[in-house]
């Protein structure tokens, strides 16, 4: 079920690097990866720890729990969209990816798979 609804997104974008569907333990569950020349353990290692920080932070000014994440960098567009507390989709694109497509994807995404972390 989440790798055949990580490849359901893969196939909505023609440019896309990757999509993982990750712990907060900083290991993939699932992954779909389409530019195996990018560096996705150190994305996932680097951006595991951004993900707990934001956690962190915005616990520490009663901010909420966090949805999302958006990074926009030169070479890359890296958006998360938490499932649940202990779980959360990224999905790296590069600079010039449709960055709308991809929030919308990542919440249709949402809803398929909180139901089966319940």
């Amino acid at each position: 079920m989440f790798l055949e609804t990580l490849r359901e997104i893969a196939d909505r974008f023609q440019n896309m690097h990757c999509i993982f569907l990750m712990g907060m333990d900083g290991l993939p569950v699932e992954k779909v990866v389409r530019d195996e020349t990018f560096n996705m353990d150190a994305v996932t290692a680097e951006f595991t720890t951004v993900v707990k920080v934001t956690a962190a932070s915005t616990g520490e000014v009663n901010a909420g729990s966090v949805d999302e994440i958006l990074i926009l960098s030169d070479k890359m567009i890296l958006l998360t969209k938490s499932i649940t507390s202990q779980y959360f989709l990224l999905l790296v694109l590069p600079a010039d990816g449709n960055m709308g497509r991809a929030r919308f994807e990542l919440k249709k995404a949402k809803y398929v798979l909180e139901k089966e972390f319940v």
